[in-house]
């Protein structure tokens, strides 16, 4: 149930857009196919995928992926995407988006309406994100539940870097939510640019 309509966005590209801004959000039955891990060791490992510019530490439970597919999504392509999971539909996905204009600090106010507009479509209803700093970057945070699977619900954070955002979705499932939710706990909490 993507939201699709052409029109200038505030960010500066005329394109065929679904939802605004470069906010590509994914939620609902997420399927991965569990990899291997990205660093043994202990009980934490670190996050690092390819072409992100970001990582993290996660629990040892986690499984590194790349593999990542989505039944619902609103917005751009990602440039890059990693995830790491407990099973298929337990995870924490990061996708990375570029901009056309630079979201700093001090504009991220304006483009407030157009993150929670794209979430709200996601949600299916109205919903306005809480402003957060993680890992030096500024954003908006949402948690939303989802109908697929059933009693998911979605932590995600929006994250920008100037001319990159970050989106990281939390997804879990009652039967693993205080795993998970410890888990991303966790990299949000270690979350830095690399």
């Amino acid at each position: 149930m993507a939201y699709c309509a052409r029109r200038r966005n505030s960010l500066g590209s005329s394109r065929v857009q679904r939802g605004v801004v470069s906010v590509g959000m994914l939620v609902g039955a997420v399927t991965v196919l569990v990899g291997t891990p990205a660093h043994a060791g202990g009980d934490e490992k670190t996050f690092k995928a390819r072409g992100i510019g970001i990582t993290f530490e996660y629990p040892a439970s986690f499984t590194s992926t790349s593999k990542v597919t989505f039944q619902k999504s609103a917005g751009s392509e990602a440039v890059a995407r990693g995830a790491v999971a407990l099973d298929k539909v337990n995870l924490i996905i990061v996708s990375r988006y570029n901009l056309r204009v630079p979201v700093t600090a001090k504009n991220l106010p304006r483009f407030k309406g157009e993150v929670d507009s794209v979430i709200g479509k996601l949600a299916g209803k109205p919903v306005s994100g809480r402003r957060v700093e993680r890992g030096g970057l500024t954003g908006y945070a949402y948690v939303i539940s989802l109908s697929s699977p059933a009693k998911a619900v979605s932590r995600m954070s929006v994250l920008f870097a100037g001319p990159v955002e970050y989106l990281i979705n939390c997804q879990s499932t009652p039967a693993k939510r205080a795993a998970l939710d410890a888990g991303c706990r966790m990299a949000l909490a270690t979350l830095r640019r690399t």
